[in-house]
């Protein structure tokens, strides 16, 4: 639901975006800068799904650059925040061509609402074939290549869009280079004893440089520990959904040590809670949201 995804998205950096822009009040260069910062920020959701995070995302930041650019005297400004920067994995072919239609929608309907039905309409079509959501299991995949710390390519095309037609290997640049990177997302949920063989491989691989370590672990964890990984590298940030028994028992002296390791802490927690859908047959899953950044490099 809307309000879950917030609760990642906005101690993870919407807030912060909601500040500036207050602070910024009708400064027009205050307000030019963060219409900039908005324009280089990239979202990635290493298992995005249908890209339901990517969308709020993409929606919340819409409508801060719809306030400055209201506070500026352009209210029909062509947005310049790029649908590119919003990165994916995800495992099943047919969600990742959904998750890019719907960002498209998404795009449409901000346009529309923020410019009006006749420029929205006139920058609508036609579609592009061009697909910036990653096909594959994100537990394989190099991240930094999906979603690169320096603003180069990364994300392939597979090898059939959502109509079966065939699609060169091209690789798809970010646009407006040199901003901030936050992952976040909803890892599938899978306790220590109901992972399978498949499972278990991939808790190897991730694991590799600690034998031992990861069987105990819930399955959540693999996504914590790349995430980690990912924010040494690239100074990330991070917010993921989490069962929270990784936050419980023998998982914490296993998991989070490792987490330490890599220079990352904790930088915003919620405690547990249900996370609920819109799902007729909906699963009572406890979970909680983690926090991820680099020591040093988040103010909260």
């Amino acid at each position: 639901s809307v309000p879950n995804i917030l609760k990642v998205l906005n101690p993870l950096f919407l807030n912060d975006l909601h500040t500036q822009l207050k602070d910024a009040g009708n400064n027009p260069r205050k307000l030019l800068n963060l219409r900039k910062r908005l324009a280089r920020i990239r979202v990635f959701d290493p298992a995005c799904g249908s890209g339901n995070f990517l969308v709020i995302a993409y929606k919340e930041m819409r409508k801060i650059e719809a306030d400055i650019n209201i506070l500026r005297g352009e209210p029909d400004r062509a947005t310049e925040i790029p649908l590119t920067n919003f990165r994916g994995i995800e495992l099943r072919h047919f969600a990742v061509e959904i998750a890019r239609l719907a960002l498209i929608i998404a795009e449409y309907q901000c346009d529309e609402l923020y410019r009006g039905q006749r420029l929205a309409l006139a920058e609508f079509l036609p579609l592009n074939k061009e697909n910036w959501i990653t096909h594959g299991n994100a537990l394989r995949l190099d991240w930094l290549k999906v979603c690169p710390p320096t603003g180069t390519s990364g994300a392939k095309l597979v090898e059939n869009d959502l109509f079966q037609t065939p699609l060169d290997q091209v690789e798809i640049d970010f646009e407006n280079e040199g901003g901030e990177t936050y992952i976040c997302g909803n890892p599938p949920y899978k306790g220590r004893n109901k992972k399978g063989a498949n499972e278990k491989e991939e808790a190897k691989h991730v694991f590799s440089a600690f034998p031992g370590t990861y069987a105990a672990l819930d399955y959540v964890a693999n996504w914590i520990f790349k995430a980690s990984q990912y924010c040494r590298i690239t100074k990330a940030s991070a917010g993921l959904v989490a069962t929270n028994s990784v936050c419980q028992g023998e998982q914490v002296a296993l998991l989070w040590p490792l987490v330490y390791k890599q220079g990352i802490c904790i930088s915003y927690a919620h405690t547990s809670f249900q996370w609920s859908n819109l799902a007729s047959d909906k699963a009572g899953v406890t979970v909680v949201i983690i926090g991820l950044a680099l020591n040093g490099n988040f103010d909260r």
